[in-house]
């Protein structure tokens, strides 16, 4: 089913950054212009009610102190005042009238039917001496509105006003009862400027809206210019492109983080790119090899017949290829679930003198095979705590790793030494050295690599797995491993494991 116009305009809007950054730019200056536009002709409108409204005002006081001096003679002097009035401001129209709203005398130009007037008359007694703004206002809240609004049949638009004047008793010889008087004030003028500050105000909405709209289309093209470029550059990053970076020269500071975490994320994976390339490279390497040997002599076994003694011969050679290739596999099986973060191991207290001398005795025929010696040497003033957090299985594997690539590299009639230090916490370290040859400076960051060889030739007997399933051991304890290595002193690899934390304790 189709969307309406206004439903897709809405799905639109919704889906574009850049159009709701717009569209909030664009209402906001618009009420913002509109609301003060609004605040200063409304403001105008009373000032010009209020203004009127003093002018009548006080044009009664004038009146009513000239009706005074004439003695209240209403028929002789009525008409004159009216239209002095009117002659002294000519939008003011003045008119008396009776008791019964009879028209005793008018301007000339009072045009205002008597039926359009005010109902309720002003009294003469509440209106202040001496017109002010506040007495006005004070008289408002008092009696409520003092004019109407009447418009005439050619467009014109009067202010009305009705008071009641009360004859005093000391002009006992005027015949005429209170005197109702009507003032007709012109706000045409004034009706021309509020009219002419509401086309400004549309005006200036339009300018505003106009404006703000396109102020908030840069703003919004500036701000989400760096997540286009982000788009931009992850669509040109690929595993033959992983140097690409983005760009944060002219970042705004608001994303600039941002910016600089997706260019962390690049070097992590550019990192990891070239980790898994190298594995995958001296993986094929590794397994080749013995496949090549195992294929090579089923061939040469093949080629002609064969006494059983020779099969069996072909055979127990290629029980030691097999062997080698599944020691690979449960290496490489054992070091991809160690990278898993779920991976659980079970820590607990090992007596630290058990452990070694498990790990010499079980050591120890093949040291003597190669004519080295080992020991091993517990270090620290209370025999007591003479022991490790850790994962039992994982410790061993971890130094049994060491001490065989020790022995492998030990000269004979040489001693590889495992030591054990405790620590302040319940830490620990050990450290197995060896007098073989120093390991270049160069190499030794890498030492702790997946298939990592110091040698240049590949075919050592070791699969370059061992160091690294080390470090994934200490990872998993949260410790680490490290080697030291100079000419002339032992070489010597340490493993730190820390020791319980709060909620292990």
């Amino acid at each position: 089913m189709s969307l309406s116009m206004p439903r897709r305009w809405l799905a639109a809007l919704r889906g574009s950054m850049s159009a709701q950054i717009s569209v909030a730019i664009t209402l906001v200056s618009v009420l913002l212009v509109a609301s003060s536009n609004w605040l200063v002709l409304r403001m105008t409108t009373q000032e010009l009610r209020q203004g009127s409204e003093m002018v009548m005002l006080a044009n009664i006081a004038f009146l009513h102190e000239d009706l005074t001096a004439s003695g209240f003679e209403i028929e002789s002097v009525a008409h004159a005042l009216a239209n002095r009035i009117e002659a002294q401001l000519g939008s003011l129209h003045v008119a008396l009238l009776d008791e019964q709203r009879r028209v005793i005398a008018a301007s000339d130009y009072f045009q205002v039917p008597i039926s359009a007037l005010p109902r309720e008359a002003l009294r003469i007694g509440d209106l202040p001496t001496g017109v002010t703004h506040e007495k006005v206002q004070a008289l408002q809240r008092r009696l409520g509105p003092l004019t109407t609004m009447w418009k005439a049949p050619d467009g014109r638009v009067f202010r009305l006003m009705l008071c009641r004047v009360t004859v005093p008793e000391q002009f006992p010889a005027a015949t005429q009862g209170p005197v109702l008087v009507a003032l007709a004030f012109e706000l045409s003028h004034a009706r021309d400027v509020v009219v002419h500050g509401w086309k400004v105000l549309i005006v200036a909405l339009v300018l505003s809206a106009a404006a703000a709209a396109v102020i908030g289309v840069s703003i919004a093209n500036r701000i989400v210019i760096v997540a286009r470029r982000l788009g931009t550059a992850a669509s040109r990053i690929s595993g033959h492109a992983l140097h690409e970076r983005l760009r944060l020269d002219r970042t705004p500071t608001e994303l600039l983080e941002s910016g600089e975490a997706f260019n962390r994320m690049l070097d992590r994976l550019e990192a990891a790119f070239k980790r898994l390339s190298e594995f995958s490279s001296d993986l094929a390497h590794d397994l080749r090899t013995p496949i090549n040997n195992l294929l090579g002599e089923a061939q040469v076994t093949l080629s002609r017949p064969r006494s059983a003694e020779e099969y069996r011969a072909a055979l127990e050679s290629a029980v030691e290829d097999y062997e080698r290739i599944s020691r690979l596999i449960e290496n490489m099986l054992f070091l991809a679930r160690a990278e898993d973060a779920q991976a659980s191991i079970h820590r607990e207290w090992i007596d630290l003198r058990t452990a070694s001398e498990r790990v010499r005795d079980y050591f120890e025929g093949l040291a003597d095979e190669r004519g080295v010696s080992l020991g091993c040497e517990l270090r620290g003033d209370d025999a007591a705590h003479h022991r490790v957090w850790a994962d039992k299985t994982l410790l061993l594997r971890a130094v049994s790793n060491l001490i065989s690539n020790a022995l492998r590299y030990a000269p004979r009639g040489t001693s590889v030494l495992l030591c054990a230090t405790s620590h302040e916490g319940g830490a620990c370290t050990l450290e197995v050295s060896n007098e073989g040859p120093a390991i270049a400076p160069k190499d030794q960051p890498r030492l702790f690599d997946r298939l990592f060889r110091v040698d240049a030739s590949r075919e050592g007997s070791g699969s370059g797995l061992g160091l690294a399933i080390v470090k994934s051991i200490m990872d998993l304890h949260g410790g680490d491993a490290a080697v030291r290595s100079h000419p002339g002193e032992r070489t010597a690899f340490s493993l730190r494991f820390p020791g319980p934390g709060p909620a292990e304790a």
